[in-house]
């Protein structure tokens, strides 16, 4: 088995140790991931936000 085959096995034993096969379709992933983007680009924001004041 490979390195990627390896990793792969064992992130579906975490998620199924969880139950969590049932919010791993691709409408609620899609959500999930622009919502975690989007708190990520807030942090941005701040930043630039404070960088114009300066000027």
């Amino acid at each position: 088995m490979d390195r990627y085959e390896e990793i792969r096995k064992s992130i579906i034993n975490f998620r199924d140790e969880r139950d969590w096969k049932q919010f791993h379709n691709p409408k609620d992933i899609a959500i999930s991931l622009n919502i975690e983007a989007g708190e990520l680009l807030e942090c941005f924001n701040g930043k630039v936000i404070m960088i114009l004041k300066k000027f």
